[in-house]
């Protein structure tokens, strides 16, 4: 899973919240960043982010990166 994959990377949290909490206008599933939608399932991406995709939106929002250990 890409998210999974750019929490190794990035200094992150997924949270993953039911479509009952999301509220009636979210479809599900969607991926979002912040406040800014990156994929909703019928509409942008058709609800699938590819792991490149996802790692160039969060350099593009500078999510600050993991130090090496």
């Amino acid at each position: 899973m890409a998210a999974v994959n750019a929490a190794e990377v990035f200094e992150l949290e997924v949270v993953r919240i039911p479509q009952s909490s999301a509220g009636e206008d979210v479809k599900v599933p969607s991926v979002y960043l912040e406040d800014i939608l990156l994929a909703e399932i019928g509409g942008l991406r058709d609800g699938i982010i590819e792991e490149e995709d996802l790692m160039d939106e969060l350099e593009r929002a500078n999510v600050s990166r993991k130090e090496n250990e």
